[in-house]
């Protein structure tokens, strides 16, 4: 590794480290699961039982993402969806910024 710029092949980009990786994902996470935590709780009457329903929200939410992410980078790190990705990854950010703008002038 590079001591310059953190990478191995002279990519002039830092490479993201797993901690940075990991609170990115810690954020995207709170920011969809906290509404769906919040309505848990609030409809439950019985405090230890919403204790214990967000709970074990959380920690089932936690390893469904864990293991969906960890099956999805590994697809995409093999050598044939890798150059496929390479292909489409244009036009797929094109189609994610034009539902973006939709979206966002629906609401």
């Amino acid at each position: 590794m590079s001591p310059l710029n953190g990478t191995e092949h002279g990519d002039p980009h830092r490479a993201r480290t797993k901690l940075g990786s990991f609170a990115i994902g810690l954020v995207h996470g709170v920011g969809g699961s906290a509404g769906v935590g919040i309505l848990l709780v609030a409809s439950i009457e019985w405090q230890l039982l919403g204790v214990i329903s967000l709970g074990a929200l959380a920690i089932f939410t936690g390893r469904s993402m864990t293991f969906l992410s960890t099956g999805f980078g590994a697809a995409l790190a093999r050598r044939p969806l890798r150059s496929s990705l390479t292909a489409v990854s244009p036009g797929l950010g094109v189609a994610s910024f034009a539902f973006a703008i939709w979206y966002g002038a629906a609401a």
